[in-house]
């Protein structure tokens, strides 16, 4: 994305008056008046815009009444449309809106006019006749200030998509979470029981984090981080403010909560007594949690045998999932994913890359990915070269990168997985095992009351 969306400032009304003064003689733009836009700005419409370098290149305003807007108009100069400037309009009108405690948004537009196709890709449904696209968000202004209150927020579906590489483990979540919470009336008559709680773990960096914010974005949850450090930065207790937390998401019809690094705030009691409290909170929340319907709480630990056992026992989580480091497969996509916006030089192939990338992380590929693009930055300035990136470039900066993945971490977490030690010494000899841990984790979850 070359372009990015943001509210307009006082400063940007001059361009968007040049912007739709230019695009006045377009057939397939809004016949809005320019003295209207600006009454409708003064008057406190929503305004967003789009920049492209600095330079305005989209608008979409919405008037609000009551718990109802209605888009005024969407402007996209022609040489800027068919990017996805139209959708990430709507979106940022949507974002805003929703905020204002607005629960219906109507557009009013002509055949053929500019956003239309915008307003199909964000879920608008049209009416007969003149065409009138609806939507209804999701949420309640209560509700809304619930998930504000806690930091959370609501995802796109596309980071599923966005999660380059590990189809094996999307289709594990897929099948195992987000396809019983979407159907629980199927779920039900076959008496499947939709899990209400799932503990991911897995060496650092595998995408733990990753994996729980496009589950809550695949379901279209509300999805809020719960991050110790912000808990207990209050007034009350870790576990008052834990137990508030729990309690006030849980009014919510749906959400998806996450806690990263759960063996920090569930550590086993008889190494870090001072924990005693929250983990007694946890105790008595976690269970209360599950009873309730269209709630999905996620734990990640890299650690999971440093979490209490208390905490491990049933009735706690439903599932254990492990997310195994990338194969050569995903590293594969990895690198094509890092890849896509540079310049290369012809013959660069991912999939060599990958091949001498065993134990990366998600994080790992990226940062080399982007060591070799400054590597070609820094000679392009200096030498006046050609701006590519090379196959020298990437090569050296994966040699450069090490792997967050040793096979010490790997033993650990095949051991834990399925209580099998590998014997591994060398890092070449993980490849292989890398590839069965993550084929035998794509069966099944593991069930929590089995670790």
């Amino acid at each position: 994305m070359d372009y990015q969306v943001c509210d307009l400032a006082p400063s940007d009304l001059g361009a968007a008056v040049h912007l739709l003064e230019e695009l006045r003689a377009l057939p397939d733009s809004s016949p809005m008046e320019i003295a209207q836009f600006i009454a409708d700005v003064n008057d406190g419409a929503v305004v967003v815009v789009a920049l492209a370098n600095g330079v305005m290149v989209g608008l979409a305003s919405a008037r609000v009444a009551s718990d109802r807007a209605w888009t005024q108009l969407v402007a996209i100069a022609p040489q800027w449309r068919g990017r996805g400037i139209g959708s990430a309009l709507a979106k940022g009108l949507e974002d805003r809106l929703l905020h204002q405690g607005v629960r219906r948004i109507s557009a009013l537009l002509g055949p053929g006019e500019v956003g239309e196709q915008a307003l199909l890709n964000r879920g608008f449904t049209a009416t007969t006749g003149m065409v009138l696209y609806e939507k209804s968000l999701s949420l309640e202004p209560g509700e809304v200030r619930i998930i504000d209150k806690w930091g959370g927020q609501i995802l796109d579906g596309d980071l599923w998509d966005k999660a380059a590489g590990m189809e094996r483990e999307k289709a594990l979540i897929d099948q195992r979470i987000v396809a019983p919470l979407s159907d629980p009336a199927l779920a039900a008559q076959i008496g499947l029981r939709p899990p209400a709680t799932a503990l991911m773990f897995g060496p650092p960096g595998t995408g733990k984090t990753t994996f729980a914010r496009a589950t809550a974005g695949r379901l279209g949850w509300p999805f809020v981080e719960l991050l110790p450090s912000k808990l207990s930065s209050g007034e009350g207790t870790l576990a008052n403010e834990l137990r508030e937390a729990l309690t006030e998401l849980g009014q919510l019809d749906h959400v998806v909560i996450f806690i990263d690094e759960f063996d920090e705030i569930a550590p086993a009691r008889e190494h870090r007594p001072a924990s005693a409290g929250v983990v007694n909170e946890l105790l008595k929340s976690i269970p209360d949690f599950r009873r309730r319907p269209g709630r999905l709480l996620i734990c990640a630990t890299n650690f999971v045998d440093a979490i209490d056992p208390a905490v491990m026992r049933p009735g706690r989580f439903d599932l254990l999932i492990g997310i195994g480091p990338p194969d050569q497969t995903a590293l594969t996509a990895l690198w094509e994913q890092a890849l896509a916006t540079m310049n290369l030089e012809p013959g660069v192939d991912p999939a060599a890359l990958a091949a001498q990338c065993t134990g990366f992380t998600p994080g790992d590929v990226d940062l080399a990915a982007q060591r070799a693009a400054a590597e070609a930055f820094a000679r392009a300035r200096t030498q006046e070269s050609q701006a590519m990136v090379t196959i020298d470039d990437l090569t050296a900066a994966a040699t450069r990168t090490s792997a967050s993945i040793t096979p010490e971490m790997l033993e650990t977490f095949t051991v834990r997985s399925f209580g099998v030690r590998t014997g591994l010494n060398q890092l070449p000899n993980c490849t292989r095992r890398v590839a069965e841990v993550r084929e035998n984790l794509a069966r099944s979850a593991i069930p929590a009351h089995d670790p």
